[in-house]
């Protein structure tokens, strides 16, 4: 029995494969292969927490900064 195998290919190769099929396609048909949505990421749950976090102190510097612009205007 004589079995044909494909050697394997690294995902850079897949992804370079599918960078030349993109230029084949027409406009509309690129729209619609770039709107699919892409399900979330697995993530553990200290990956979440931290993400929460980075979040968290973001809105706090953000209204840092904020406060100190409209503090400067009224010296």
């Amino acid at each position: 029995m004589i079995t044909d195998t494909e050697p394997t290919r690294t995902n850079r190769e897949h992804a370079a494969d599918d960078e030349q099929l993109v230029m084949y396609l027409e406009p509309d048909q690129l729209v619609t292969d770039k709107s699919r949505p892409i399900p979330r990421a697995p993530l553990s749950k200290q990956a979440n927490a931290a993400l929460w976090a980075l979040r968290v102190f973001v809105l706090i510097v953000s209204a840092m900064v904020i406060y100190t612009f409209v503090s400067q205007l009224g010296s």
